[in-house]
């Protein structure tokens, strides 16, 4: 009886983290497709050119923006609720994406996301690392993660096959719908408020300072990630002429699901930092296939790397900020995390639209190994220091 007891406690799959799984893959399936559908349907609607840059972007400063309140918010305020909140904003920002053809709402919109969506990530991360049992910390947060990211990598390709089907505004409604069961399903959370905590708009409560370095690893991997989201469809298709791009998402994501066990088997009996090792040479050969890919099935080759590469290794890291904070400054370390994130994904197009003057799309593709390489190298010198806190 008291194995079983124990066996039960040690399960990653509690109450609470089995809802958060679903609804932030629900919440990162959506955003992907509307990541990767907006530009086009901003086309389709009339939109000028001049001004779908500020559309798209708009999310990055309202997620950005909202990071100094979100980190206290998370660690002082009552969590199910601002989930629900949340939840609540994001659905209203998809509503105007499938309904409304005005520019101002449709900017209101992507500003409703970018703020939603930037605190539920942080917020959703922070409250999986509460359900967790200590002893699955490391194990669980990377599963959530790496779950996030299989949803990911599949909203294109289902977007895009809806999009072509039924049009832009059912493409859009299919998360919609889902979003509505993830916000159904967030009732049921059980939360451990304590009354009487206090919200504390300090540096401290914004940034974690255990989690910095986590965070630059993730900063560094946003770089590369934003630069292979943004130009790969552009490159393998218009470029090198390969076919096979709906096709990449769902290997992508297969080979994400499968890589699975052996990853989080090495989490569990090495830590996080040492699983970290394998994905980085993954994420390194991804890069260099990627810059002389010419057919299908070197298109492929790329996926399963690209999944044991960039899949594995943000989810470690971003588990890696949550795994070294403090249980109280949990909110502040996912939104550290995402801090970093954030910062990557908006200096990485501006260093990639200077590149592209001067190289190609390939070389461009090789130079990003220098991020990945620093990325490894701080990773060399900062984890022997902090060992302790990384030991599974």
């Amino acid at each position: 009886m008291d194995e079983r007891l124990e066996t039960k406690k040690l399960t990653v799959w509690t109450r609470n983290f089995t809802i958060l799984f679903i609804s932030n893959c629900i919440i990162n399936f959506g955003h992907s497709i509307i990541m990767y559908l907006l530009n086009g349907y901003l086309i389709t609607i009339g939109i000028a050119s001049t001004a779908i840059g500020f559309i798209v972007s708009m999310f990055s400063f309202a997620a950005l923006g909202f990071r100094p309140f979100s980190g206290p918010l998370i660690d002082g305020w009552n969590k199910k609720k601002l989930y629900m909140i949340m939840l609540v904003i994001i659905i209203t920002s998809y509503v105007g994406y499938s309904f409304s053809h005005s520019l101002p709402l449709i900017i209101l919109s992507r500003f409703l996301h970018g703020l939603g969506q930037g605190c539920i990530s942080a917020l959703s991360m922070a409250m999986a690392g509460d359900a967790l049992p200590k002893e699955k910390l490391s194990s669980g947060m990377s599963l959530y993660v790496i779950g996030s990211v299989v949803a990911g990598a599949i909203g294109p390709a289902l977007g895009l096959s809806l999009m072509e089907r039924f049009g832009y505004s059912y493409a859009f409604l299919l998360p919609l719908i889902l979003l509505a069961i993830a916000l159904v399903l967030s009732s049921f959370l059980e939360h451990s408020f304590v009354p009487g905590t206090k919200i504390r708009f300090t540096l401290s409560g914004m940034i974690c300072k255990a989690a910095i370095v986590p965070a630059v690893l993730v900063l560094l991997s946003g770089i590369v990630r934003i630069g292979i989201s943004t130009y790969l469809v552009e490159f393998i298709t218009n470029v090198r002429h390969v076919e096979g791009m709906k096709v990449y998402y769902y290997v992508n994501a297969a080979a994400m699901i499968l890589s699975r066990p052996f990853f989080g088997r090495l989490t569990d009996k090495k830590g996080l930092h040492i699983s970290l090792i394998p994905s980085y040479v993954f994420f390194a050969l991804s890069l260099v296939a990627t810059a002389f890919c010419r057919n299908t099935w070197q298109l492929m080759l790329v996926a399963v790397l690209n999944a044991l590469g960039y899949g594995t290794a943000f989810s470690s890291q971003q588990a890696m900020c949550v795994k070294v904070a403090p249980p109280e400054l949990r909110g502040a370390a996912s939104n550290t995390s995402f801090v970093g994130l954030d910062i990557g994904e908006m200096i990485g197009p501006i260093m990639f639209g200077a590149l592209l003057n001067i190289v190609d799309y390939s070389t461009m593709f090789l130079i990003l190994l220098i991020p990945l390489a620093i990325s490894a190298l701080l990773l060399f010198i900062w984890a022997p220091k902090h060992l302790d806190l990384l030991k599974p």
